[in-house]
C-alpha cells in the first residue's frame, strides 16, 4: 500500500427513486474517480454510509475494489467504519479490512461525550484489533483536540492519518505541527474547501466530495510542481460553488448528485430520507455554477 496523500474523493452512493442502491450508477462513478487518476477513494460519511445496511456496504466495497483492481492503478480504498459502538466498529473494520481497504477512517464516538481517555481506549482497541492504518476523522460535534491527535499519533501503532473536517482547519494544521508529532499526515476533508491553504501549512492531500475529481487531481499536480500560485488562480475558480454546496448534509447530497447527473455519471439525484430536498432556486443557483464551470456533459 501506497502512503495515503494526494486526491481521496468520497463516493457518493446513487439510488433509485424505491430507495434502492443504483449499482450501475455506482460502477460509473468508481470509473469516473479512477479515471480521473484520484489517489484514493473513499466510503464515508458522503457516501450516506449511515444510511446503508452490512451487505450493502459489503457489495459496495466490492465493486469498488474490483474496479480497482481491473484498472491495474495504485489507489487507496478508504472506508469510514466509526461508530458509537465499539463492537460495531471492530465489525464494520474487520469487514473492511477482509473486503480489501487500505485504510479505516474512524470518528470518535459522537452521540456520547467520552474524555480524552475513553477515546485513546477507543482507538487503541481498533488499532489492537485491526491491522490497517486509521484516519482519525476530526468533526464538529466530536472534535479531537490539538494534543489529543498528537498523543494518539504518537502512541497507538496505526493512527498514522487524521482528516480535518472542523474549521479553520488552516489554523488546526499550524497547530497540530508546532507539536511536531512523529510520523502524522494530515488531509483537509469539508469538501476541499481549504485545499490550497491546508497545503501550504502542511497538509499531504484532501478528501472531497466525487463529483469534481478531474479538478483537484489538476490542483495537486500544480501543488506538486511548486506552481502555488497557478494551482490558487484555478482553484479559485471553484471555491464558491464547494462553500455554496457546505450548506448541511442533505443540501450536500442532492446538489452533489445534481452535478454527477449533469456530468453524464448518475441518472438521478435521489438521497435517502431523511432527507430535504433543496428548492427549486438552489437547483437555479447551482444551474448558475454548472454553466460558469461548464461542468455538463448534456448536449
Amino acid at each position: 500500500m501506497s502512503q495515503i496523500i494526494g486526491v481521496i474523493p468520497i463516493l457518493a452512493t446513487p439510488f433509485n427513486k424505491n430507495g434502492d442502491i443504483n449499482f450501475k450508477d455506482y460502477e460509473k462513478e468508481c470509473e469516473f474517480l479512477i479515471n480521473a487518476d484520484v489517489n484514493g477513494i473513499g466510503i464515508a460519511m458522503g457516501s450516506e454510509i449511515f444510511k446503508l445496511d452490512f451487505e450493502e456496504k459489503e457489495k459496495l466495497i466490492k465493486i469498488l475494489y474490483k474496479s480497482i483492481y481491473q484498472s491495474k492503478k495504485n489507489i487507496n480504498i478508504i472506508v469510514n467504519t466509526g461508530t458509537s459502538n465499539m463492537n460495531e466498529t471492530i465489525r464494520l473494520s474487520k469487514q473492511a479490512e477482509n473486503l480489501g481497504a487500505n485504510a479505516l477512517m474512524v470518528m470518535p464516538p459522537n452521540l456520547i461525550t467520552l474524555n480524552d481517555s475513553e477515546i485513546i481506549q477507543y482507538y487503541e482497541t481498533i488499532s489492537n484489533n485491526i491491522p490497517l492504518p486509521i484516519v482519525m476523522q476530526d468533526i464538529p460535534g466530536a472534535s479531537l483536540s490539538n494534543n489529543l491527535i498528537v498523543n494518539l499519533a504518537n502512541n497507538i501503532e496505526h493512527c498514522r492519518y487524521v482528516k480535518l473536517e472542523v474549521s479553520p482547519t488552516p489554523l488546526k494544521i499550524e497547530g497540530l505541527l508546532n507539536l511536531k508529532p512523529k510520523d502524522l499526515i494530515i488531509l483537509g476533508g469539508a469538501s476541499g474547501n481549504y485545499y490550497i491553504e491546508e497545503s501550504l501549512r502542511g497538509a499531504k492531500g484532501t478528501m472531497p466530495g466525487s463529483y469534481i475529481p478531474d479538478v483537484f487531481v489538476k490542483t495537486y499536480k500544480l501543488l506538486k510542481n511548486n506552481k502555488w500560485e497557478e494551482a490558487h488562480k484555478y482553484l479559485n475558480n471553484y471555491v464558491p460553488m464547494l462553500r455554496y454546496l457546505s450548506q448541511g448534509l442533505s443540501f450536500s447530497y442532492y446538489l452533489s448528485k445534481y452535478i454527477l447527473c449533469k456530468r453524464g455519471i448518475f441518472a438521478s439525484n435521489n438521497v435517502r430520507p431523511p432527507s430535504i430536498n433543496p428548492n427549486t432556486q438552489a437547483y437555479k443557483e447551482m444551474d448558475s455554477f454548472i454553466k460558469q464551470l461548464k461542468l455538463s456533459n448534456e448536449k
